[in-house]
């Protein structure tokens, strides 16, 4: 198991000039733990320079290369796959209010779209908006990194991060696809399946219930939903407890039996079997060996 250790994080180091940091893979991977779910704590602009980084994102798996860009949003539940050992890269990272503490009023439904959880985040830049984005985020990386007595270093970063947000806000106005997505009924059925289970997985752990709610049978629902992502609807909410698990495990605000409470188990013997049968150890063991979620990587 990993050393428990912090990594940098958007909390510390810039005083009143707000919740803000860009960091290289120098500074993450060192502190990336595979296979391991952790909620995001902040927005993020993730661009790739070199090499694959694979990872997952509310249940959709994503691989970016060279030239990607990816938007997290706050409260996203990631984990990350495999990074591959000549993997690059760089993310501007923010926390919510931070526009607001900056003076920076942004009202387009442009920015609305830019980091809404409900769109598709992932898209390659062309060779000069790649070289213009990376070039911006070093160059308020170096700023942040100036000294406290530096004249007017607040509106220098200031400046400096509205450039990063709007070329980001360029490009990904150029890349968005206005033509409808064509989807078949079996994908729209496990669509809703998926996004009902989201919000229902934790009193609702039976493959009956939500087969109820979308006027199908529970052998139909769970034909079409392993069609479609090649695992069960069972499967799927037996996966989405234990990733909720293991999150609120490893931030250990929780301990076990308020764990299991949180997840409505009838008791913490039952989910201690629960968590054992899917992962191999028991829940206490994982929270004592995990801290991704103190600390997670965006």
């Amino acid at each position: 198991m990993r050393k428990k250790v912090d990594m940098p994080c958007l909390d510390e180091g810039f005083g009143d000039l707000g919740r803000m940091n860009v960091l290289t893979h120098h500074e993450i991977i060192p502190y990336l733990v595979l296979s391991q779910p952790f909620r995001s704590n902040s927005f993020a602009v993730i661009v790739v320079q070199e090499g694959v980084f694979k990872f997952q994102n509310n249940f959709v798996k994503y691989t970016l290369g060279k030239g990607d860009v990816y938007l997290v949003t706050p409260g996203s539940m990631c984990e990350l796959f495999e990074v591959s050992d000549d993997v690059q890269f760089i993310s501007m990272g923010f926390k919510k209010d931070y526009l607001k503490e900056q003076g920076v009023f942004l009202n387009g439904a442009e920015v609305v779209h830019l980091f809404s959880s409900e769109l598709v985040h992932q898209f390659t830049l062309s060779e000069e908006e790649f070289e213009d984005i990376v070039f911006s985020m070093k160059s308020l990386k170096k700023k942040l990194n100036m000294g406290p007595t530096t004249p007017h270093l607040k509106e220098i970063i200031r400046h400096s991060f509205l450039s990063v947000l709007y070329e980001t806000l360029i490009v990904y106005s150029k890349n968005r696809v206005f033509v409808p997505v064509k989807v078949n009924r079996k994908e729209e059925l496990t669509t809703n399946f998926l996004m009902i289970l989201s919000d229902n997985f934790k009193k609702e752990k039976r493959v009956q219930h939500y087969a109820k709610e979308l006027c199908v049978t529970s052998r139909h629902l769970s034909q079409v939903v392993k069609q479609v992502t090649g695992k069960t609807a069972g499967e799927l909410i037996d996966e989405m407890i234990i990733k909720e698990a293991k999150v609120l495990l490893s931030s250990h605000l929780l301990n076990v039996a308020q764990v299991a409470d949180e997840l409505q188990f009838s008791d913490q013997s039952f989910f201690g079997k629960f968590f054992k049968k899917y992962t191999g150890i028991s829940p206490s063991i994982y929270r004592s060996n995990s801290t991704v979620a103190i600390n997670p990587p965006f």
